[in-house]
């Protein structure tokens, strides 16, 4: 048997019925470009008006901001403001207003590393740019037997800068930040049943009660004692402190040190006029209640900044979200690398990546979308940044109020908005349009070929192929010789391969998707739960068979001006059909 006849013989697995698929990763559907003008859009703000109404959102003193924005159209869509009835340092929350953002920083310093290095220095040890874990040593325990211990250091030279960035390095969260020993005195740890401690493990900086950061030197020497979480790359264990790491070794690399290029290099780059990296702003701050100290305002993190320190407003982070998912201060290439799961928690729906927390939602289509969020955290202050670049849409929550409210479950509130009503919203728009752009019939008449393109059914997603004929025959469809032979051909589905040709409008003015890539698949069954899935030959049966050197999969529609399909090029039977 040939190697393409296996490959299409793998087929006989599956079973054909409509409703069960093998998505491709990635979009169903090219996302929607007319979101702002839709009804959906305007059902999905309705029930969330509703529900910023409820008790839980606008009954306690918490402030918050909500945005939701598109790439594709390149605006805002959708923005709301609450002002609580209490002190909170200006008169109406708005665009401008200013929050703490907390570890949504971690972003910005992983994006600040990438503009300025780049992730080729991700396999890099750690310890090739920091001297003092490079003269570090991992010493054997007390019994003279053991030939091996990782259990009581850390192995400094097997930590990478990706693993910092990506949560994966085995470290400690913080040196002091989270130590309870300057904070409890001995009556205090003993209603506990922790031990006295010795004076050289109290530490005098960086954590609560101490009233000052540590100096470079003092967060190494409390470091260095600390004991690993995991091996490197074993398993996720949140880290602070490996931002700062990070943040030494891109000044290591680059002569610049870290807030500088986060300054100069996106926020002023992007005209985020309301942000800054640790400086407290002068004016145009949310603080709740009026005491700044008290809701974590004025919180100084010193060597931890990179962790967590920034200020910004949801206009500025708006402009943030906007640039990652068009790629203005990236390549799209170096994007596509950096929006990608690094490591898999011991939950199936969560990933984490570049220091993103990805969340796995299952839509309506039963297709899995991936999410990259990062929720941040500094005093009274809770913040979410989510990104979605399977439908080119965003959403910021912003949120702080006074120390008696739980202000994290209102930001868990409008954090999972984006997932109950904007995210289907979009997905259904996203479904509508493609009925409206590429669904029809397709003719070549001089070679009595054709081609109908549908979608559906609803719980599916892609471009249904439902017959395609070349020259007269029935190349996909109920009549297929390929069904008989190889156990495929009935259907098809096509998915977009964000492949592109963009053109120049007629009029000169701007710049079009002239030419659209699709992958075809035929894997359209699923077993869950099984170790051997059908599902496998769905992305690894894509480039086969071949003819002369063209892909049976591989397909492009020609767009117009308007975004519909005008024909269909299905590239290895060397057919070109215009859409009738």
């Amino acid at each position: 048997m040939s190697f393409n006849s296996k490959i299409f013989g793998l087929l006989v697995l599956a079973t054909y019925v409509l409703g069960t698929t093998c998505p491709l990763a990635g979009p169903g559907f090219p996302s929607s470009a007319h979101l702002s003008n839709s009804s959906a859009l305007s059902q999905s703000i309705a029930k969330f008006e509703k529900l910023s109404r409820s008790t839980s959102l606008k009954g306690n003193d918490a402030a918050w901001a909500v945005a939701l924005f598109s790439s594709r159209e390149n605006k805002t869509l959708y923005e709301h403001y609450y002002t609580p009835p209490v002190d909170i340092g200006v008169s109406r929350v708005d665009r401008d207003s200013i929050f703490r953002i907390g570890s949504v920083t971690k972003v910005f310093s992983v994006w600040s590393f990438l503009i300025e290095a780049g992730d080729e220095y991700f396999h890099e040890p750690v310890t090739k740019y920091i001297p003092e874990l490079a003269n570090s040593s991992c010493a054997k325990g007390a019994n003279q037997q053991e030939v091996y211990n990782d259990i009581d250091c850390i192995r400094w030279n097997e930590v990478t800068l990706g693993q910092l960035a990506s949560q994966s390095a085995g470290i400690p969260r913080d040196p002091t930040y989270n130590d309870l020993g300057a904070e409890l005195d001995f009556a205090q740890a003993a209603a506990f049943g922790f031990p006295v401690l010795e004076k050289p493990e109290i530490p005098i900086c960086g954590a609560p009660g101490t009233n000052r950061t540590c100096t470079r030197t003092e967060m190494f020497s409390y470091l260095l004692r600390q004991h690993p979480s995991y091996p490197t790359a074993q398993s996720p264990a949140y880290s602070n402190i490996a931002f700062a790491l990070l943040g030494y070794a891109q000044q290591a690399i680059t002569g610049a040190p870290i807030g500088g290029a986060i300054t100069n290099n996106i926020l002023k780059a992007l005209g985020m006029s309301h942000s800054s990296y640790k400086d407290i702003p002068s004016h145009g701050g949310v603080i709740p209640g009026g005491d700044p100290t008290a809701v974590g305002w004025d919180e100084k993190l010193g060597l931890n900044s990179p962790a967590g320190s920034m200020y910004s407003s949801t206009s500025d982070m708006i402009k943030a979200g906007q640039a990652l998912l068009q790629s203005k201060l990236l390549s799209p290439a170096q994007t596509r690398r950096w929006l990608k799961p690094l490591a898999q928690t011991g939950y199936l729906s969560t990933a984490v990546g570049a220091p993103w927390e990805i969340r796995y939602l299952t839509l309506s289509d039963n297709r899995i979308s991936q999410l990259y969020t990062k929720q941040g955290d500094e005093g009274n202050y809770h913040a979410a940044l989510v990104l979605s670049p399977e439908h080119d849409l965003g959403w910021i929550v912003l949120t702080a109020g006074v120390p008696t409210v739980n202000v994290a479950s209102v930001r868990d509130t409008l954090l999972n908005v984006f997932g109950d009503y904007f995210l289907p919203m979009a997905e259904q728009q996203a479904a509508e349009e493609a009925k409206s752009n590429f669904v029809g019939t397709f003719v070549d008449e001089a070679s009595n070929s054709s081609a109908v393109i549908e979608v559906g059914p609803s719980d599916s997603p892609g471009l249904l192929v439902r017959k395609l004929v070349s020259r007269g025959v029935q190349v996909v469809g109920p009549e297929s010789p390929l069904i008989q032979l190889y156990g495929a051909g009935q259907y098809a589905r096509l998915y977009p391969s964000n492949l592109r040709a963009t053109s120049l409008s007629k009029s000169g003015c701007r710049t079009y998707d002239s030419r659209l890539g699709f992958r075809a698949t035929f894997f359209n069954a699923t077993e869950p739960g099984k170790v051997e899935d059908p599902c496998l030959e769905a992305w690894t049966a894509l480039g086969a068979p071949t003819y002369g050197q063209v892909a049976l999969d591989d397909w492009v529609f020609e767009i117009g001006e308007d975004g519909r399909a005008q024909s269909l090029d299905v590239r290895l039977l060397r057919l070109k059909m215009k859409r009738v």
